[in-house]
C-alpha cells in the first residue's frame, strides 16, 4: 500500500485509500466560474474544471494565497483525481510543489484547496480575454501553462501594441515542398527580411491548391510570430481541419449573418484635428466605391455631410445612424430619395457591425470572417471595405513598426482576403492604402485570387508591391502573365503542383510547391 507522510518514523500516513474517499472542495466562487467554463468548454463533469484549474495554478512558481470564501460542492478523491497510478501522480505533483511531504489529509484537503480556487481565477480571467471562444482559451492556455508562468517568446507580447513589438526575421516555405523545378534548389521568403515587401498574392484556376498553399506558409508564418489575423472567408475554406487558420491564430470565426462583427467600424480619433470630417469623406468614398456608378456630386455632398451630422451626434455611431440622419437631411432639402438613399437602407437591412470594441482591441485578437454566398453581393463588399478602412485608419496611424539589428521587422496583424477577385476592381480605398503603405507600420497583406487579371481593375499596381507572387495554373492574357513573371512563363501549361514565384528582386523561377497526385 502506498503512503506520503512526513517522513518521521512512526509519524502520520496518508494512503492512497484514505486520499481516494475523502472529500475536497473549493469556494462557492470558484464552482460559479467553474459551472461558467463547463459549460462554454462542453465538460460534461464538474471534476475536469477544477483538474485543470489545479493543474494551471501548480504550473505557478509562486504558492497560492490562502482560499477565502464560503466553502463549495465537495467531490470525492477518486472522482477529482482518479485511482492508482494517476492519482499517485497528482499526490507527488503536491508535494514537489511544496517541497515537503503530506503531513495529513487536512494539509492535502488545504493544498487543492488553495490551487483549486486559484486556479480557477486564472482560466476565468484568460477566458475573459479569449472573449469567450472557446478555441482562443485553449491556444492561450497552452501557451501560457507552462512552469515559468509565461507563455514562450513571452518578448513578444501582446500583438497590437507597438511599443512591445519585437522584431525577429521569419522564413516561410513555397508549400510543402518548395523547391526550384529546375535545380531543386530550396525556395523560401523572407517577408519582413530588409528591403522585403510583406505582402503576399497567390493565383490560379480552380482546384489548383491556392487556397491550400495560402493554408500551409500562413499555418507556418503562425509558428513564427505571435501576430494576430484577420481573414475574410468567401468559401468556407480557411478554417477547419488541422491546418485551419482558426486553429493555426486562435482565430475566433463570425459570420456577420449570425453575429454582427463586434468592430465600431466608424470610430476615429477625436483628439486629433478634422478627424471627424475625414472619417465621413473616407466613408463617403467607400460606399460610392459599392455603387456600381459612382455617386453624382451633390449625392457625395449630402453623404458627407449627413455623416458628419451622425458621428458628432452618436457616440458610438452605426450605419443605422448615418442612414437616419441621410433620410433627414434629404427631407430637410426637400429632396426625393434617389440611389445615396437606397443604398444606406440596403446596407442596413442586415445589422453586419456592433460597435464593442474600438479599433486597437478587435485588431489585436484574431478573426475569421465569414462572407457566405447567401448575402447579397453589396452586404459582401460593404464588409470588406468597412472593415479595411478600419484596419486602414487604425494601423497606418500607428507608430512604424520596430526593426531588429539585422533589419527585419515587426509584424503587427496579418489580413487575408480569398477569392480576392470578389472585390479587386473596386477600388476599396482601405485596401489599396494597405498594399502600399502598411509595410513600414507592420502590416501583411494576402490576397488570393484566380488570376492575374484579377488586379488589373486596380488604380495602383497591386502586384508590384507584393513580396511574393505565386500563380498556379490558370488562363490569363499573356499581357498580365507576362509583365509580372516574363516572357517565357506559360501558367496554363504548368504542372499540377508546380508554379511560377516571383520573390521581390528576384528573377521569376517554377516551384515545386506540391507533390504531384
Amino acid at each position: 500500500m502506498m503512503t506520503f507522510n512526513d517522513g518521521r518514523e512512526g509519524g502520520p500516513a496518508v494512503t492512497l485509500d484514505e486520499v481516494a474517499t475523502a472529500a475536497f472542495r473549493a469556494t462557492r466562487e470558484t464552482d460559479a466560474l467553474a459551472g461558467e467554463l463547463k459549460d462554454l468548454l462542453g465538460f460534461g463533469t464538474h471534476n475536469i474544471p477544477a483538474r485543470l484549474a489545479i493543474a494551471r495554478s501548480l504550473a505557478v512558481p509562486e504558492a497560492p494565497p490562502p482560499a477565502q470564501g464560503e466553502p463549495g460542492r465537495t467531490i470525492r478523491g477518486d472522482v477529482l483525481f482518479g485511482t492508482g497510478d494517476v492519482l499517485a501522480t497528482w499526490l507527488s505533483l503536491l508535494i514537489e510543489y511544496e517541497e515537503r511531504p503530506i503531513e495529513s489529509i487536512a494539509d492535502l484537503q488545504r493544498r487543492v484547496r488553495d490551487h483549486w480556487v486559484r486556479g480557477m481565477k486564472m482560466l476565468s480571467e484568460l477566458l475573459e480575454s479569449s472573449n469567450r471562444s472557446a478555441i482562443n482559451f485553449w491556444r492561450r492556455l497552452a501557451e501560457t501553462a507552462l512552469p515559468s508562468g509565461r507563455p514562450p517568446d513571452d518578448d513578444i507580447g501582446p500583438p497590437g501594441h507597438a511599443d512591445e513589438l519585437v522584431p525577429r526575421p521569419i522564413v516561410l516555405p513555397i508549400g510543402p515542398r518548395g523547391l526550384d523545378a529546375h535545380n531543386s534548389e530550396p525556395v523560401r521568403f523572407c517577408p519582413v527580411a530588409p528591403g522585403a515587401s510583406p505582402h503576399v498574392a497567390i493565383m490560379g484556376g480552380v482546384g489548383s491548391g491556392k487556397t491550400r498553399t495560402a493554408r500551409f506558409m500562413l499555418n507556418a508564418l503562425a509558428a513564427q510570430a505571435r501576430v494576430p489575423i484577420l481573414a475574410f472567408d468567401f468559401k468556407g475554406d480557411l478554417a477547419g481541419g488541422e491546418d485551419g487558420l482558426d486553429r493555426a491564430f486562435g482565430a475566433q470565426v463570425v459570420d456577420p449573418l449570425e453575429r454582427p462583427l463586434p468592430l465600431d467600424v466608424l470610430a476615429f480619433d477625436e483628439t486629433k484635428p478634422h478627424a471627424l470630417e475625414l472619417t465621413a469623406q473616407r466613408l463617403r468614398d467607400s460606399l460610392a466605391t459599392l455603387k456600381r456608378s459612382d455617386f453624382g456630386a451633390q449625392q457625395r455632398d449630402l453623404l458627407a455631410e449627413s455623416t458628419e451630422r451622425a458621428l458628432a451626434q452618436h457616440r458610438p455611431c452605426r450605419l443605422s445612424d448615418v442612414r437616419d440622419a441621410l433620410v433627414a437631411l434629404y427631407r430637410e432639402r426637400e429632396k426625393a430619395e434617389d440611389g445615396a438613399v437606397a443604398t444606406l437602407r440596403d446596407i442596413c437591412r442586415f445589422e453586419l457591425f456592433a460597435p464593442e470594441l474600438p479599433p486597437a482591441a478587435f485588431f489585436a485578437r484574431s478573426w475569421v470572417v465569414r462572407i457566405g454566398q447567401d448575402l447579397p453581393d453589396l452586404v459582401r463588399s460593404v464588409v470588406v471595405t468597412l472593415v479595411t478602412d478600419a484596419l486602414d485608419r487604425w494601423l497606418n496611424s500607428r507608430p512604424d513598426a520596430p526593426v531588429d539589428a539585422d533589419g527585419n521587422r515587426a509584424l503587427r496583424i496579418v489580413a487575408v482576403i480569398d477569392e480576392a477577385h470578389r472585390v479587386l476592381g473596386r477600388k476599396l480605398p482601405g485596401l489599396s492604402n494597405l498594399v502600399r503603405l502598411s509595410r513600414s507600420k507592420g502590416g501583411m497583406v494576402w490576397l488570393v485570387s484566380q488570376s492575374p487579371d484579377d488586379f488589373e481593375g486596380e488604380e495602383d499596381d497591386f502586384l508590384a508591391e507584393m513580396g511574393l507572387v505565386l500563380a498556379f495554373a490558370t488562363n490569363a492574357r499573356p499581357g498580365a502573365t507576362r509583365r509580372i513573371f516574363g516572357g517565357n512563363a506559360r501558367l496554363e501549361r504548368l504542372a499540377s503542383g508546380h508554379a511560377f514565384a516571383k520573390l521581390r528582386g528576384e528573377p521569376a523561377r517554377e516551384v515545386v510547391v506540391w507533390r504531384a497526385g
